[in-house]
């Protein structure tokens, strides 16, 4: 399927129920500041509900009371159109021109501020579309509650693009020429499911390359055999080719916090990647009540070039609760000095 300017229209058919949601995410970075802000919204057009976040990250850390901003209501009305979303907590996203244009506007009572226009470098790559991904109806969309080769009115792309602008932290205003990874999704997502297990990886060394990899996680199997690659693709020169499963990836930890990453992926010509990865800054984020997230922007290598991107690493909170989940007579638990 071709994104079009119609698919950043709501998507719920007649039948969609309180599981609906409709989603889009943007990551504005500043790297040689090293800030890293989310701005998140979803909807659940049946409800007439959105849910609102902004976050705005300049340090590594596991816990959000180090971040430099935070606003969040997930209890929000709907917009009447998804291209036009304005938020009372100060947010607006216009699809002034999508699938590649958007323009931002963030204004906060803490004087936090965000004024970008982003440009789309490419079409959205769509995961569901055999033409984009290689692993289109034989992987599992990690996104949405529906099994692989499922046949259900569900959407996810991704793109890459680019942000300008600017953005004023803590009486600080920053420049913002920058690129990263947006996407937009629908489908039906029950919050209690959300967190599947999984690294979300973007990697930019510049208009004329960048990656994205979605790549499911078995935190309970040891490297290298803990990871798989769903769905990703490469832009080379202009030209997007999708990533094949061919993954070889190692990723450390401390806590919930990433370390560091080191992966080589394969595109659909037979062109090998490795990628490798130290952390930024980065901090928390609860992307649902299940879904125990660590958001980092890394420092990342290619081939003797120097890049940047996001590293979404995620863990279902049932799986947290298995393992670690105790009573108070219980002598084992997480050690901490």
């Amino acid at each position: 399927m071709a994104f079009g300017a119609e698919h950043f229209e709501y998507q719920n058919p007649p039948e969609a129920d309180h599981l609906w949601v409709e989603t889009i995410l943007f990551p504005i970075v500043i790297p040689e500041a090293n800030l890293y802000t989310l701005i998140y919204t979803n909807v659940r057009p049946s409800l007439g509900v959105m849910w609102n976040q902004v976050m705005v990250c300049g340090s590594l850390t596991d816990t959000r009371a180090e971040l430099l901003h935070y606003n969040e209501n997930p209890h929000l009305p709907a917009p009447a159109s998804f291209t036009r979303i304005d938020s009372p907590i100060g947010l607006s996203i216009d699809s002034v021109d999508a699938p590649r244009k958007f323009r931002i506007d963030y204004v906060a009572d803490d004087g936090t501020e965000i004024h970008v226009d982003w440009v789309n470098l490419m079409d959205p790559f769509d995961i569901h579309d055999p033409q984009h991904s290689p692993q289109a109806g034989t992987a599992a969309d990690i996104h949405a509650d529906l099994e692989p080769g499922a046949r259900k009115v569900i959407g996810h792309g991704d793109a890459t693009g680019r942000a300008t602008g600017t953005m004023i932290v803590r009486g600080r205003e920053y420049v913002v020429d920058s690129i990263e990874r947006m996407d937009r999704s629908w489908g039906p997502r029950d919050p209690m499911k959300a967190g599947k297990p999984n690294h979300i990886v973007s990697a930019t060394f510049g208009e004329d390359l960048a990656f994205h990899m979605i790549c499911p996680w078995n935190p309970e199997a040891a490297n290298p055999d803990a990871f798989q690659l769903s769905h990703g693709y490469v832009m080379d020169n202009g030209e997007v080719y999708g990533l094949t499963d061919e993954l070889e990836m190692i990723s450390t930890h401390l806590g919930m916090v990433c370390t560091g990453i080191d992966m080589t992926v394969t595109d659909v010509r037979g062109r090998k990647f490795r990628l490798q990865a130290t952390p930024n800054v980065g901090a928390p984020w609860i992307a649902a009540p299940t879904a125990m997230v660590h958001n980092a922007m890394m420092r990342w290598t290619y081939a003797g070039r120097d890049g940047y991107g996001v590293v979404m690493s995620t863990r279902h909170l049932s799986e947290l609760n298995r393992n670690f989940g105790r009573f108070q007579a219980d002598t084992r638990g997480l050690v901490s000095v």
